[in-house]
């Protein structure tokens, strides 16, 4: 079959199936999820919106708001109307009440709901309303937080197995560096992680390592992204499985780093499988704005496109009021990125300085690269050059979607797990390598 075609149908198929469980999760009778949306209102009605659970670390900020959000539009999800009902993803928000405020009420019928947000209407729904069935809000986050820590677990262990132990502690390092502790504590951190790391691990066991079978593998990632997604850390169901089949391509089972066909065949391999990715991606996007428009009308659709389009780069301010000096775009850009960077380092809120993050980050660069000046014998450079090109797409996102990033850096900094990961072990492998052979036989 003509490869294009093939993809365009695996996208296609994963398309329906999507749409299919979405509307197979609407069908649940309200009466089913009342207990424990009412247990899940309390729940939230007893935190502030953005609890700091860590001291006052930026990194440490739970993000309740977006969850309540979540939960109220899965409860005013109407079973009698399941499809337009779940693309127009309605809720309950008083202007001048708290998320939580409203959702309660909502849950004791107290108001109807006033608002939507088509532009995405959450495909987490397709686990959230069945699992409410059951639990509250709090066991549904530790419960897919658990999940997706179990298989990053899973997917070092893999790696270890099969002799890419050096690459398996890089990984786990980079875990670690992004606070895998804060999936247990919000959806909004942890959907797009969650169906990551189910990508990383499928691919790792699946047998196909040629560009032909993973760029319809690809495509469908980037449908089911865009399905779950809520503009969080959406690049990692890329990256992260890209740099696992680099590694499994490229590297025996003794760690050496070996690329066959050389670094120009690797870099057109990640750039033909992110246009794949990103195929995926905009199409779902494209599918979703069609619906919104066939069952709430254009102007409804017009409306949440240039919502989404203003997290590209809208104007951001100072601080979250409207009286607030607007920021220039230069300094949007540059903030973007140094923002995402602050998270990754014990950074107080309220107390994030720009020449700070950069002279950290710049300290901790040189001194990799002076352990790999001193220590190298060799550069293997034709491994690393694929992979930098991987770990350089969320850098990339953060400065195309420089509103977003601007503001809600405390949620897509994660993203940055790729380059962390690319950088230990282009340290370790170019330089700590070899003074821990030069030890052994000393």
């Amino acid at each position: 079959m003509n490869q294009p075609i093939r993809i365009l149908l695996h996208m296609l198929a994963a398309m329906a199936l999507c749409v299919a469980l979405l509307l197979l999760s609407a069908c649940i009778p309200r009466g089913m999820i009342q207990k424990q949306s009412e247990n899940s209102a309390q729940y939230f009605a007893e935190r502030a919106p953005f609890a700091i659970l860590i001291g006052d670390y930026v990194n440490a900020m739970q993000d309740n708001y977006s969850d309540t959000v979540l939960c109220d539009i899965a409860y005013f999800i109407d079973p009698a109307h399941p499809f337009a009902s779940v693309i127009r993803a309605r809720y309950a928000h008083n202007e001048y009440e708290e998320a939580y405020a409203s959702y309660l009420s909502a849950v004791k019928g107290e108001v109807e709901p006033n608002m939507e947000y088509g532009r995405y209407w959450h495909g987490s729904l397709v686990y959230i309303r069945p699992l409410l069935m059951i639990m509250p809000i709090g066991g549904i986050r530790v419960l897919c937080g658990a999940l997706a820590v179990g298989m990053q677990l899973g997917i070092a262990g893999i790696l270890i197995r099969r002799g890419n132990r050096a690459f398996a502690v890089c990984w786990l390092a980079a875990l670690m560096a992004v606070h895998p502790w804060m999936f247990f504590t919000s959806l909004e951190y942890g959907t797009a992680f969650l169906a990551a790391s189910a990508a990383s691990l499928a691919l790792l066991l699946t047998r196909s390592r040629t560009d032909d079978g993973t760029m319809p593998f690809f495509a469908v990632t980037g449908v089911v992204t865009c399905f779950v997604d809520f503009l969080t850390t959406e690049t990692m169901t890329f990256t992260l499985p890209m740099l696992l089949l680099l590694a499994e391509r490229h590297l025996s089972r003794a760690g050496k780093a070996n690329v066959p066909g050389g670094a120009k065949e690797a870099c057109l391999s990640v750039i033909k499988n992110g246009l794949c990715w990103l195929g995926g991606y905009v199409g779902m996007f494209l599918l979703k704005l069609g619906m919104l428009a066939l069952v709430a009308g254009e102007e409804v659709m017009r409306s949440s496109l240039s919502e989404g389009l203003f997290r590209l780069g809208g104007e951001v301010r100072t601080a979250n009021i409207s009286t607030a000096p607007v920021v220039d775009f230069g300094t949007q850009l540059g903030g973007a990125v140094w923002h995402n960077l602050a998270c990754l380092y014990p950074t107080h809120a309220g107390q994030m300085q720009a020449a700070g993050v950069w002279l950290a980050t710049l300290v901790i660069v040189a001194v990799g690269v002076a352990a790999v000046y001193l220590l190298h014998d060799g550069m293997k450079g034709e491994c690393f050059l694929p992979m930098t090109l991987t770990a350089l797409v969320p850098y990339l996102r953060f400065l195309v979607l420089s509103n977003h990033s601007y503001v809600h850096f405390f949620i897509t900094y994660r993203a940055q797990m790729a380059a962390i990961a690319v950088f230990l072990f282009f340290v370790y492998e170019n330089g700590i390598r070899n003074l821990i052979t030069a030890s052994r036989s000393a």
